[in-house]
């Protein structure tokens, strides 16, 4: 699939967005603005349900105003899981012109990241990529590498030793079975 620099840039910022979100009761009407804007849909519905709890959740966003008589002619869903007993889904509504193959894509993508950042919102702790075996201080290290640190940045910035930050990598490395930063990098974060 061919996606122009733009709409490249407007899906990182869309992500982005989901991911900066604090609060789990504000995440709808907090990233709905900017998935709609994304596929320049006319409305985007979201709905979940935790059977945990037994509270679910529906919000929309639109930007025609009434709502078309007969409904929307075109949409597209994406249902995600972050974890068991919970389900979300998103709906992307528009009027007049069916969605391309490429914007039914672009939704799909989105899928992965509001999963992210629903289970960390329900969690209460931040997403642990992958299943990786690391302890939270490596994954923390791995992340600042990821950000172009150096052992000395990273000790500073954690107030560890350098050759206490080289050992928590030298147990990444042999954790993940790899052979240097990028790859680990490429392990946890890929």
């Amino acid at each position: 699939m061919y996606l122009p620099l733009e709409t490249v840039r407007q899906v990182v910022s869309a992500v982005d967005a989901v991911a900066e979100i604090a609060d789990p009761e504000s995440f709808p009407g907090a990233c709905l603005p900017s998935l709609c804007a994304l596929v320049a849909g006319d409305a985007v519905v979201y709905h979940d349900v935790d059977l945990h709890t037994g509270k679910n959740h529906h919000v929309e966003f639109r930007t025609v105003r009434p709502p078309p008589v007969n409904g929307f002619a075109h949409h597209v869903t994406v249902t995600v899981l972050p974890f068991a007993g919970f389900r979300a889904t998103i709906e992307f509504l528009r009027q007049q012109r069916p969605f391309t193959d490429v914007e039914r894509g672009l939704c799909e993508l989105l899928g992965e990241p509001i999963a992210t950042t629903l289970r960390r919102l329900h969690d209460g702790h931040p997403p642990v990529p992958g299943d990786t075996g690391l302890t939270l201080r490596e994954r923390e290290i791995v992340r600042l590498v990821a950000l172009g640190r150096t052992n000395a940045a990273i000790a500073h910035e954690l107030a560890l030793s350098p050759r206490t930050v080289a050992k928590h990598l030298e147990h990444v490395y042999r954790k993940l079975r790899v052979d240097g930063r990028a790859a680990a990098v490429a392990r946890v974060l890929g």
